[in-house]
């Protein structure tokens, strides 16, 4: 017990140490395919999903964002998929689904984009 007590302190101090632990809560696949986004105000500019997930998906994309703007993302050959900026930075941003994909939908997409 003692020696799982010492491995446990090594890897809270080696997570303590990590400049950032993402924690998240769906698993992600790269996808690399094309993307639009819209602002629910308007705009429109075409980027690409680097990663995809039920939960969401990060974008890499020219314009700016905001965190909290609500955003419509429409991959290629698919429907638009209602969302909200939850991170940006130079010309990348994280999207959060207002409803999360079902598995079998992230699955085609990714399948899809091979």
């Amino acid at each position: 017990m003692l020696r799982q007590s010492g491995a446990m302190l090594n890897l809270a101090c080696t997570l303590e140490k990590s400049p950032r632990v993402e924690q998240r809560k769906f698993g992600r696949v790269e996808v690399g395919t094309s993307v639009t986004v819209r602002a629910r105000e308007g705009g429109r500019e075409t980027g690409t999903i680097q990663n995809l997930s039920v939960g969401g998906c990060a974008i890499s994309a020219p314009g700016y964002y905001p965190v909290g703007a609500k955003i419509f993302v429409t991959i290629s050959k698919f429907q638009s998929f209602a969302g909200q900026v939850v991170w940006h930075e130079e010309g990348r941003m994280g999207v959060q689904f207002d409803i999360p994909l079902h598995p079998a939908v992230v699955d085609h997409i990714a399948r899809s984009s091979a």
